[in-house]
């Protein structure tokens, strides 16, 4: 049988690849593009079952007008008309909607649930699988912005490990108790998941999945004995010794679920050791006005360990810097360049978070608190009266007028109670709502707290959680935004770092968050074949714009040339040149200068020395030199 619907089937657009963000650490890249598009395909399956069921409610609602008609029909043979139309239309929903649609519609989210779990797996341990009850779309956001977060740890990394080579830098900080090899975590993931298994407790979890296997051995073992104990021909011998057993198995299932209780505590007690060291200003609230699970308090103290691990690199690359500049004093002096911005860098680092949402929050903490103690001191006579009121109805003397009106008056206290109860949940509410919007109207380096953010949909249990989500992103594009100054002073003084042989740091400065999601594996293509469902879905793959790389390289490394001479071919060179620039030449061997006329003959941009910086000897022994030109 053929069906009309004039429900509009979902239009969708399958986006070719997953855009490939070009932002890099001076353009403050967002994972909203890649994000929206993943959330386009993520959004289909509920989208679909949307349709189905307002195709089968719209049915439903032409076989509810059928009774009605069957009602009023006059005849017999109106009703077996009736009667038939609605037959054919249970049949339609039956065999069509819940059979051969509800199957084509199966397929194409295992289709989609193929493609979720194939970029999960790509992206472990980035991307968490939360559980069964799965939201891709939160699994997804969260992934992305652990990505980015990630990005901006790697490239000051990365530049240290470079400079590490001039000047010792230490890539180990301990915190909480741990101990973290910095490199060793930009580098490998399973690391990673190892130190946040650590502060999950995640070793109690394996502990309690153990024991509940052992329950459940139990519990066949238990079930055997009862099947036995219940066949009508054991003996009066073997039921005693299976009674004594399952005895015996019954105290042994309670210890155990006893234990499991004890590991339990134990895992609260842990996790939350490392979450009372996380500053207070990041536990916003701390339970005052909610609850925070394991599971929140793991990611609060995940989010500031990696907050403090950028923090840490970023103010040693500023002593670094400062110390390069003392090594190489006369080839900075020569340059003459702009100071670090010490002053501007120290000012960001010291800026006060807490301070700033405390300013515009602190208000509405007071009310909200004189609100919910006043709602719960009322809520609390109300229990008082209801208990005394109980008390007197439970007096086997009570007349039965005195039971009735008694039961009234409860019955109104209840009533009361609920309605003080919602109030309760609804003042939550709106108060959750305004220290979300004072926070989101702030401005921090110029920049709206809300497009720091993004679209805030929150997944969280409390708004402690919430709010320190919120304070932690904000501290960690503080960060950013020192890295962002740090590095536009690293730009202009390019040709002081090429100079002393560290041109290399300029190669990961510009690399993109595109460059660095291509470096761990991740692939951009989708290849989604949906196909047309009728009535159901139409589906259209759309090109995916790329966007251009930003320019942020306008440095210049003009009238700079740098040699490392410590190959066995380089043994006896003593012509230097350098192909840029104008201006003077100046020679320099290990960042001292060697002067025209002593040690060295200048001509244009060549400098020829009188002795080759690299000798057999020198060679033998491992030494390397540094030859570095500039034209000023």
């Amino acid at each position: 049988m053929t069906e009309t619907s004039k429900v509009k089937p979902v239009e969708a657009k399958i986006p070719s690849a997953l855009a490939c963000p070009e932002g890099d650490i001076f353009s403050l890249p967002s994972k909203e593009d890649i994000v929206n598009a993943f959330n386009e395909i993520a959004a289909i399956p509920g989208q679909l079952q949307a349709k189905v069921q307002e195709m089968k409610a719209e049915r439903e609602k032409e076989i509810a007008d059928l009774y009605k008609q069957l009602e009023e029909a006059e005849t017999q043979e109106a009703r077996d008309a009736i009667m038939k139309q609605i037959a054919e239309k249970e049949n339609y929903i039956k065999t069509e909607i819940e059979g051969v649609i509800q199957g084509q519609i199966d397929d194409v989210v295992k289709t989609i649930e193929e493609f979720v779990d194939t970029l999960a797996t790509i992206l472990s341990p980035y991307w968490d699988k939360d559980g069964l009850n799965r939201d891709w779309q939160k699994e997804a956001r969260d992934a992305f912005e652990e990505l980015l977060q990630e990005f901006h740890t790697y490239i000051p990394t990365k530049i240290a490990e470079i400079i590490s080579s001039i000047v010792p830098i230490s890539f180990t900080i301990s915190l909480m108790g741990l101990s973290i090899d910095i490199l060793k975590l930009i580098a490998s993931p399973a690391y990673k998941q190892e130190l946040i298994d650590q502060i999950s407790g995640k070793s109690f979890d394996l502990q309690i999945v153990e024991k509940f296997k052992e329950i459940q051995k139990i519990n066949d073992d238990i079930e055997k004995l009862v099947e036995e104990l219940a066949d009508p021909d054991i003996s009066m011998e073997d039921h005693i010794k299976k009674s004594e057993e399952l005895e015996a198995l019954e105290k042994k299932k309670t210890e155990m679920l006893g234990s499991i209780d004890d590991i339990y505590k134990l895992k609260d007690d842990f996790v939350d050791k490392f979450f009372q060291m996380v500053p207070e200003e990041f536990r916003q609230f701390d339970g005052e006005f909610g609850v925070v699970d394991n599971k929140g308090k793991a990611k609060i103290v995940w989010n500031y360990i990696k907050t403090e691990v950028k923090k840490y690199m970023q103010n040693s690359l500023v002593a670094v810097f400062d110390k390069l500049i003392g090594i190489f004093d006369k080839i900075w002096k020569l340059l003459g360049l702009p100071s670090l911005p010490f002053s501007q860098l120290i000012d960001i680092m010291t800026f006060d978070i807490k301070a700033m949402v405390e300013a515009v929050i602190q208000i509405l903490k007071d009310q909200w608190k004189k609100l919910k103690e006043s709602l719960q001191s009322d809520i609390g006579k109300l229990d008082d009266k209801m208990d005394k009121l109980k008390e007197e109805l439970a007096d086997p003397n009570i007349s039965m007028e005195d039971h009735i009106k008694k039961m009234e008056e409860l019955e109104k206290l209840q009533l009361e109670k609920k309605d003080l109860e919602n109030k309760l949940i609804e003042e939550g509410e709106k108060f959750r709502g305004l220290i979300r919007d004072k926070i989101l109207g702030l401005e921090l380096f110029g920049f709206s707290v809300k497009s720091i953010l993004g679209v805030i949909e929150s997944t969280t249990a409390s708004i402690e959680e919430e709010i320190s989500e919120m304070l932690l992103a904000l501290e960690d594009f503080k960060l950013n935004w020192h890295k962002k100054i740090l590095f536009e002073w690293v730009k202009i003084v390019k040709k002081f770092f090429s100079a002393i042989g560290l041109g290399a740091i300029f190669e990961f400065m510009f690399l993109t968050w595109c460059d660095f999601l291509k470096l761990i594996g991740m692939t951009f293509s989708i290849n989604l074949k949906i196909p047309a469902i009728a009535g159901i879905i139409t589906a259209v793959v759309t090109e995916t714009k790329k966007d251009s790389k930003p320019n942020s390289d306008d440095t210049s490394g003009e009238g700079i040339a740098y040699t490392k001479v410590k190959d066995e071919e380089q043994i006896g060179d003593t012509v230097f040149t350098v192909t840029t620039g104008t201006g003077t030449l100046h020679a320099f061997v290990d960042g001292v200068e060697i002067e025209h006329g002593s040690g060295v003959t200048i001509s244009g941009g060549t400098a020829t020395f009188d002795v080759a910086p690299l000798t057999q000897s020198g060679y033998d022994s491992g030494i390397s030199k540094d030859v570095s030109l500039i034209l000023i």
